[in-house]
C-alpha cells in the first residue's frame, strides 16, 4: 500500500472522500451529490488533498448504487490512475457503510438507488447479492437486516411504503463517518486493478439473481 490513499465512494446520494494514512487515520468528508457530480468529485478532493501530487494510491468503492455516481468517480479514476501512474484498488461499497452504521458481515445490508428496488448484500462469509423490489422483500426471510433507505434522493416513507417491523433502519444522522478507522482489511481491498480494467457494480446487473461470491 501507498500513503496518503484517496478514498472515494459515490455509491449513494451521500458521496464520501477521505485521506488515508497508514495507520488508518485520516480526514473524512462527506457531500451530497448535486446536478454536477464532477464539480463535487473536484471540489472535495482538493480540500483533501491541496497538493494533487500527494496521492499515492487510489481506493474506490465500486457499487452497487448510483449509476451516475459510479460513472462519475470511475472515470476521474480511471484518469487520474493512468496520468499519475498509482495504484488503483477497489471494494465493496456496502463494506464502507457497514462499517459506518456497525452493521456486521453477517446481516443483510440494503440500500435503495430508485423507486423500486433495494440491493441486498451480506458476506457469510462469501458475498451474497441481489436485488429486491421494494414492494416483495419476502425472499429476505426472517434474517437480520439493515436498511439505508435515505441512500437515495427520493427515499421518503410513505403511507404505502410502510416500514418492516423486524427491521432496523438507518440514517445518515447515524453513521459514524469521522470516527471509524479505514484500511484494507475491513474493506477488503481488491488487487492493484489497473485503469483500464475498472469495472463497477452498478446494481441493476444484479438482475434479480442470486450472486455468490462473484461481486467482490
Amino acid at each position: 500500500m501507498n500513503y496518503p490513499v484517496l478514498l472515494i465512494d459515490t455509491s449513494t446520494r451521500w458521496l464520501i472522500f477521505a485521506r488515508l494514512e497508514a495507520d488508518g487515520s485520516g480526514i473524512t468528508l462527506c457531500r451530497q451529490t448535486g446536478n454536477r457530480g464532477e464539480d463535487t468529485i473536484d471540489a472535495a478532493i482538493g480540500e483533501l488533498f491541496p497538493v494533487s501530487e500527494d496521492i499515492r494510491e487510489i481506493w474506490l468503492g465500486a457499487g452497487p448504487g448510483s449509476f451516475v455516481g459510479l460513472r462519475s468517480s470511475f472515470a476521474y479514476c480511471r484518469m487520474y490512475a493512468m496520468l499519475a501512474k498509482i495504484p488503483c484498488r477497489t471494494f465493496v461499497s456496502s463494506r464502507l457503510w457497514r462499517l459506518f452504521f456497525g452493521v456486521s458481515n453477517s446481516d443483510w445490508f440494503l440500500t435503495r438507488t430508485n423507486q423500486r428496488l433495494y440491493y441486498a448484500d451480506r458476506f457469510s462469509p462469501e458475498r451474497e447479492a441481489f436485488a429486491v423490489d421494494a414492494g416483495d422483500t419476502s425472499r429476505l426471510g426472517g434474517d437480520s437486516v439493515v436498511c439505508f433507505a435515505e441512500s437515495w434522493q427520493a427515499a421518503q416513507t410513505k403511507s404505502t411504503d410502510e416500514k418492516i417491523s423486524a427491521w432496523r433502519y438507518v440514517s445518515l444522522a447515524d453513521a459514524q463517518i469521522t470516527h471509524q478507522k479505514l484500511n484494507a482489511e475491513n474493506l477488503a481491498l481488491s488487487a492493484d486493478t489497473g485503469h483500464d480494467r475498472l469495472v463497477p457494480i452498478y446494481g441493476h446487473e444484479l438482475n434479480f439473481v442470486l450472486a455468490k461470491g462473484n461481486n467482490g
